[in-house]
């Protein structure tokens, strides 16, 4: 495929009735591309306003089954800290370059065992292994807590969004980013992107 993917059209917003606390919504919708299997994108949103959120307490895990990183991509609030386990009964080295932020590296450790790291720096963090190149992982680091991986149906869900103004984010390493207003009213909001590949 030559050229990155754009996003052509914002399309419907939708209001459902259900069951949400007041003054919130739950924002869904899918994600298409003509050619492209949008399972793995991140949906996130970011407030217009000066919204500030705690900083993070709890743990994320990205494992290591089977010679593959589990969850591939791994969205999380900036700030927050990751354990890479082992479950395989090998050894791996765990690692991520440079940009965003200085890039670490883990070193090699056997199965059972576990090593953090925390994401200080707000972008893409691509995850390697040195001993498994094949091996890739992404873990994105946002500004905010409102985001959600695309299923394999295409879809997306970000559950308990105080209504406001937002910016609608959009990540995948084969999609060029992309950013849209959108005003969120109380109730179920179902947000539909297209996607079209330029010629």
């Amino acid at each position: 495929m030559k050229g990155p993917v754009r996003f052509l059209l914002l399309a419907i917003l939708a209001l459902v009735p259900t069951r949400v606390a007041k003054g919130q919504a739950s924002v869904g919708g899918t994600l298409y591309a003509p050619g492209v299997r949008t399972e793995g994108a991140v949906v996130f949103l970011l407030p217009r306003d000066a919204t500030r959120f705690a900083e993070p307490r709890e743990r994320q895990v990205i494992d290591q089954v089977n010679l593959r990183f589990s969850p591939r991509v791994l969205p999380l609030r900036t700030g927050t800290t990751v354990e890479f386990r082992n479950s395989d009964p090998v050894l791996h080295n765990v690692f991520g370059p440079a940009d965003p932020g200085p890039g670490f590296n883990l070193g090699t450790y056997p199965r059972g065992e576990q090593r953090p790291h925390t994401f200080a720096e707000p972008g893409v963090h691509v995850i390697l292994c040195n001993v498994h190149p094949e091996m890739v992982a992404y873990v994105v680091a946002v500004p905010t807590t409102y985001h959600s991986v695309v299923d394999a149906a295409g879809e997306f869900y970000v559950e308990q969004v105080p209504a406001g103004r937002y910016s609608v984010n959009v990540w995948h390493p084969q999609i060029a980013g992309f950013s849209t207003l959108l005003t969120i009213g109380e109730g179920v909001s179902g947000i539909q992107l297209e996607l079209e590949i330029p010629k």
